[in-house]
């Protein structure tokens, strides 16, 4: 009797599951035929996002997505465009394409009740000031690591002081981007209350004080990924600073580096998922982006990619496994890229970056 009745249960379990779907299902098919515009990055990024999400959307709904794989060209594409004619309808958006669409009026408020996904994002993104404005939602990100090849370093990297190492002196490379610097600088200066000092007058000058010093250890300041990487696949550096998704595409190809999270702590870019104002398709925006937010489809992006997701029930590599949080106290241990701080320090500071840390460069 117990039996059939667990078999009853599971069986009523299993119909209301497919009624769900077919709900679902019909939901979105009000879709079809309809044209979405949507922004990613360009190279394997986009692929991966075409992969995850773009064609499994379109197969969902019958409509067509169009995707517009870029880098910076996409705020002076919209500013060019009618208001009310956007290039775009879904604008993935880091940190400075967010302030910048922000500022200029560009993005709709996301309407939350029409992205039941966000219940899975993790608290601590929730919290984070770029959400709470209520412009866009936290989508994935990727952590800037210390990357360094295991048969050419005779240590096992701990800190971002060890950039500084006798053993390495002429053999690591640094980012040439002056903000990048800047946070590995306060990093280092970790005797101080935390990475926030960088962005006092006091702090900064100690911070510079740092790079001015590391610079001459450096083999070259690295101008891009490619070049980061041909550095350490010729051998002329063994060390340096880069992204997850980056590396974890190099290894993948065979490249025997390794990554790890400086105890000191790490900095992180977050992408969200925005709406264009103008659009025609509001509610076919954020269905899309919603969609985004499933943790199956976050799942096969993160498994291309080896960025960190939103989604709390995404599942990550195990080539990335306790490189990326994966639980909201990992997530707190991480600091994001202010870029309040950097448009408006950033002319400033970058020519100071050129006198005081790049002419000390070999």
């Amino acid at each position: 009797m117990k039996t059939k009745r667990l078999t009853l249960v599971i069986m009523g379990i299993l119909v209301a599951f497919s009624l769900a779907s077919q709900v679902m299902a019909g939901g979105l098919k009000r879709f079809g035929g309809r044209t979405l515009n949507v922004t990613a990055w360009s190279g394997p990024y986009a692929e991966g996002f075409r992969e995850a999400f773009v064609i499994p959307f379109m197969e969902a709904t019958g409509a067509k997505v169009i995707l517009h794989p870029g880098w910076g060209e996409f705020i002076s594409k919209i500013k060019a465009s009618p208001p009310d004619n956007p290039p775009y309808d879904v604008f993935l958006a880091d940190g400075w394409n967010y302030i910048n669409a922000r500022n200029n009026g560009f993005l709709l408020p996301i309407r939350k009740e029409n992205i039941p996904n966000l219940k899975y994002v993790y608290p601590f993104l929730k919290e984070y000031k770029y959400y709470k404005e209520g412009l866009g939602v936290p989508f994935d990100g990727g952590p800037y690591l210390l990357v360094y090849m295991p048969d050419k370093v005779p240590f096992t990297p701990r800190s971002w002081s060890d950039l500084k190492r006798e053993e390495v002196i002429g053999k690591i490379t640094l980012d040439e981007t002056w903000y990048y610097g800047l946070y590995i600088a306060a990093f280092i200066n970790r005797s101080k209350p935390g990475i926030e000092e960088l962005f006092s007058d006091e702090g900064i000058d100690e911070c510079f004080e740092i790079m001015a010093e590391l610079a001459p250890r450096a083999r070259k300041f690295y101008k891009g990924g490619a070049e980061f990487f041909s550095l350490l696949k010729t051998g002329e550096a063994v060390m340096g600073p880069y992204y997850s998704a980056g590396t974890f595409a190099e290894m993948q190809k065979g490249l025997k580096c390794k990554m790890v999270v400086p105890e000191e702590g790490i900095i992180s870019y977050v992408d969200f998922l925005t709406v264009i104002r103008g659009t025609k398709n509001r509610d076919l925006a954020e269905a899309f982006i919603n969609f985004c937010l499933d943790a199956k489809n976050q799942t096969i992006f993160a498994h291309k990619l080896a960025n960190w997701m939103a989604n709390s029930k995404a599942e990550l590599p195990e080539e990335v496994r306790g490189l990326l949080p994966t639980s909201n106290e990992e997530f707190e241990k991480m600091y994001f890229e202010d870029w309040e701080f950097i448009s408006a320090k950033s002319l400033e500071l970058s020519e100071r970056w050129k006198k005081e840390v790049l002419t000390r460069a070999r």
